[in-house]
């Protein structure tokens, strides 16, 4: 944006304040058009990257390596990933809600993926991929027809890699506008459409219809149920908001207000102080490695109850940690980024060390997919890691 010190406001200038109005009008146009631009830049990026990072990316299909069929999937699971996260991003800003809220409606789109509409995590054997069934059977719940291994597999996996990581690092893009909604009525109605067409193609193949009435019964009553703390967690998040707002008001002169101002500053990344607490950060670069190894550890555990519980543990150690650090003055829409930038990097990564479990793709397709695909990654990483010119708005 440019100075908003334009001629028009100094006492020397005033008299050609009506000669200089239109040109000054004209020159905010750019600095909109430019910003809108952004924002589509930054929806069409979390579209494609939320179906890389959610079926891409671990290059486990026959298609790995097939271009016409990358470029495809792209488009299409960016529709069935991206879009619903979009939407739930949308819908959590507009409410005034945070991220405990948005990973709550993630986890609940997760549950919609794996239980209704693939139905993979009732499959007994699916798309015929190999050790499927190795990976099943040792933690298999015969009472409710699923395993414990695959439930943490395809529920952790999809609110990681589908929603949570790629929609952290598409909002550190622009972090000014990481608390605002980025789709409008258009948009939304685009966005839904999009997800319910791939959503239908996806029921039309028969091994989607793995699970049986009382499955689909009890994996809707678990959306249902979190839906219902997602929206106690955001009412939650409001009332503090308000409390805190109304305190500030109340004390006025007497303090508070300085203190909520100084903190709005804070937040924004327009005082000294935040400028000078760049330096005093928890380095970025230690929160990817972080993110990395959270991730690495379960995916190189076996696929017994033991196993499952220390993946389990993992993952609840990272999402505390997360938590935990998310209260400091210091955590920022990159820092968040930055988890969801190593998750990526280890998925990425680990895929150079196995074949996919599906078709016969050679070995110059395979590894030039996941090159191709690890260079993507690192890309939509790149803003969080290079060095700011200001403090950055906060993760909430």
């Amino acid at each position: 944006m440019p100075s908003r010190r334009t001629p028009q406001q100094t006492p020397h200038h005033a008299p050609h304040r009506a000669h200089d109005h239109t040109p000054h009008r004209a020159s905010l146009r750019t600095p909109r058009r430019t910003s809108r631009l952004s924002r589509a830049a930054q929806v069409l990026g979390l579209l494609a990257l939320s179906g890389i990072a959610a079926e891409l990316l671990a290059a486990y299909a026959e298609s790995t390596g097939d271009v016409g069929a990358v470029a495809f999937s792209v488009v299409f699971f960016g529709a069935l990933y991206g879009a619903p996260a979009l939407l739930a991003r949308d819908l959590v800003r507009r409410l005034g809600w945070g991220w405990p809220s948005l990973l709550v409606l993630f986890a609940a789109l997760g549950v919609v993926q794996a239980c209704l509409i693939d139905q993979s995590l009732f499959a007994a054997d699916y798309l015929d991929y190999d050790g499927w069934v190795e990976n099943r059977e040792p933690t298999l719940i015969a009472a409710l027809g699923i395993s414990g291994s695959n439930a943490y597999s395809f529920l952790v996996g999809h609110l990681i890699f589908s929603f949570a990581a790629p929609t952290a690092l598409a909002e550190s893009w622009a972090p000014r506008r990481a608390r605002t909604p980025w789709l409008g009525p258009v948009g939304t109605v685009l966005a839904v459409l999009a997800y319910l067409l791939a959503a239908a193609l996806i029921l039309g193949d028969p091994e989607s219809h793995s699970g049986s009435a009382a499955q689909l019964l009890g994996a809707g009553a678990v959306v249902l149920v979190l839906l219902v703390l997602a929206a106690l967690l955001g009412s939650a998040r409001r009332r503090n908001d308000a409390v805190r707002h109304d305190g500030a008001q109340d004390h006025g002169a007497f303090g508070g207000g300085a203190d909520r101002r100084a903190e709005e500053t804070a937040l924004s990344g327009e005082s000294a102080q935040g400028r000078d607490a760049v330096g005093r950060r928890i380095p970025l670069w230690l929160v990817v490695v972080g993110g990395l190894v959270a991730g690495l550890v379960p995916d190189f555990l076996p696929p017994t109850w033991g196993g499952l519980a220390l993946s389990t543990a993992v993952t609840a150690a990272l999402g505390a940690g997360i938590l935990l650090m998310a209260r400091r003055a210091d955590w920022t829409v990159r820092h968040a980024a930055a988890v969801g930038l190593g998750l990526l990097l280890e998925r990425g990564l680990l895929a150079f060390t196995y074949f996919p479990l599906a078709g016969e793709v050679g070995a110059a397709a395979k590894y030039g997919h996941n090159i191709v695909m690890l260079v993507v990654v690192l890309l939509a990483g790149t803003l969080v890691l290079l060095p700011q010119q200001h403090e950055q708005q906060r993760s909430h």
